[in-house]
């Protein structure tokens, strides 16, 4: 059986960004495996919800657990740093965030996790942390270096070495990205891209996409997991209400790079064959 391994900085990250490849890899037979870097201490409970008394980092906690569950992911690590918060806060400057973690020590945890899934296809964030988190941006970096650490036999990593064979990172292509921003605006609704004059200058070019993975038939099940990370994301954020008519192109489909390892003929549409 194959194995698919997504890495995230934070609780809800899954589901946002892989959470239809994820639930298509599941359908499809090949094992998931989920690592979360952070237990997503710097978020807030922006959909006001009743927390019952328990600390918000619990909450998503169980929110992260419940999450993985509906996706039906074989496999969850937590790496076991704070959440850095975004840059310039004062949780970028906590000595156990994740954002001023060594490189090496976070990736030699991560690299002993791929040395015991042994995963066929690793994916991350890209180098521009998509939005310019700082603990997007580590988790890239972290992933990169684990999975060479991974595959050294030299390496001060429990386990027999693996070569991860695929590496990918997550993006959303600029004409996906246009679409979605011109379909909100003609719409009357708010575009979380940018103004009408300024999209969000973020996006990857189209000819970067090496793997577009048509996710429609799993969107109910990638919007359920999102719902189970109510703090974060309530009934009145923009991913519940996408307008009808542009579910499949906002929601549908997901982008990957191929950033190491070579593309299997027989995937065009997805990161790893069953």
């Amino acid at each position: 059986m194959s194995t698919l391994m997504c890495v995230h900085p934070h609780p809800d990250d899954e589901s946002i960004a892989c959470g239809g490849v994820l639930a298509r890899a599941v359908a499809e037979g090949v094992r998931t495996v989920v690592v979360t870097c952070t237990d997503g201490e710097e978020g807030e409970n922006l959909a006001g919800i009743d927390l019952g008394g328990v600390p918000l980092v619990e909450h998503r906690r169980r929110e992260l657990d419940a999450a993985i569950a509906i996706l039906g992911v074989d496999a969850h690590h937590r790496l076991g740093y704070r959440d850095s918060g975004m840059a310039g806060t004062p949780g970028n400057e906590h000595p156990d965030c994740f954002h001023r973690a060594d490189l090496d020590a976070a990736a030699r945890r991560l690299a002993a996790i791929v040395r015991s899934e042994r995963p066929d296809a690793v994916v991350s964030d890209d180098e521009h942390g998509s939005y310019g988190h700082p603990d997007h941006i580590k988790a890239h970096h972290v992933t990169i270096r684990a999975v060479a650490l991974a595959a050294d036999p030299e390496a001060d990593v429990p386990g027999e070495p693996w070569a991860v064979p695929r590496r990918y990172v997550h993006t959303f292509s600029r004409s996906r990205l246009e679409a979605a921003h011109a379909g909100l605006l003609a719409a009357g609704l708010a575009s979380p891209f940018g103004d009408e004059d300024d999209p969000a200058p973020f996006g990857a070019d189209d000819a970067l996409v090496t793997t577009r993975v048509d996710v429609s038939a799993h969107v109910a099940t990638k919007m359920a997991a999102m719902r189970a990370h109510a703090s974060q994301i309530g009934p009145d954020a923009f991913f519940m209400n996408v307008p009808g008519e542009m579910v499949d192109v906002f929601l549908g489909v997901e982008e990957f790079i191929l950033a190491d390892g070579t593309p299997d003929p027989a995937a065009a549409d997805v990161l790893v064959v069953p």
